[in-house]
């Protein structure tokens, strides 16, 4: 068993690099290494077509005037949940224009990964059923555990056709004070 142990030893061995390269590094001497290769900063990742729950694509027009007051769910990046938000049109008469809001909500708590709820009320808002953290309407956090606010992705309607569009959320996070 010795015998073979020393073969082993002797087979990684030759796989090193010489040994005065090696003593040198271990000494803490300078040793010229290769360059590393220039990182190429890499595209943005293409927008996706946001869908609804049964897969049908969906427009900016058809879910402002068919969607409810409250945020609904979408599939969004990577075909996770997303609240889309629907600013204005308050039922109070004031004659204020819906309109979509430019980001969408990942609908994942921060905190395990249940999926949030909106949160009826005068608050409003969305909450964990799970673990009972809340967030407001902007998805920042009013009550934890959740540790961080919800995923931003950006969201916008594409020209010609109106299919709303998706895409990660690369700018600083607004919410944040």
């Amino acid at each position: 068993m010795g015998v073979l142990m020393f073969a082993l030893l002797l087979s990684v061995e030759s796989l090193l690099p010489p040994c005065s390269r090696r003593c040198a590094l271990a000494a803490g001497a300078s040793v010229a290494l290769p360059a590393a290769p220039a990182l190429s900063k890499r595209p943005p990742p293409k927008p996706v077509e946001v869908t609804d729950r049964s897969g049908a694509l969906v427009t900016e027009a058809a879910w402002l005037k068919e969607a409810p007051p409250e945020p609904d769910l979408v599939l969004g990046l990577d075909g996770e949940p997303y609240f889309l938000l629907i600013t204005g049109g308050g039922g109070g008469g004031g004659g204020e224009e819906r309109s979509l809001a430019p980001f969408a909500l990942r609908a994942e708590c921060t905190h395990l990964g249940c999926l949030v709820q909106p949160e009826f009320g005068d608050s409003g808002g969305f909450a964990c059923p799970c673990h009972g953290s809340k967030y407001a309407l902007d998805g920042s956090v009013r009550k934890g555990p959740a540790p961080r606010s919800l995923g931003l992705a950006r969201v916008s309607a594409r020209e010609g056709d109106g299919v709303l569009m998706m895409s990660p959320w690369e700018d600083a996070d607004f919410r944040a004070s």
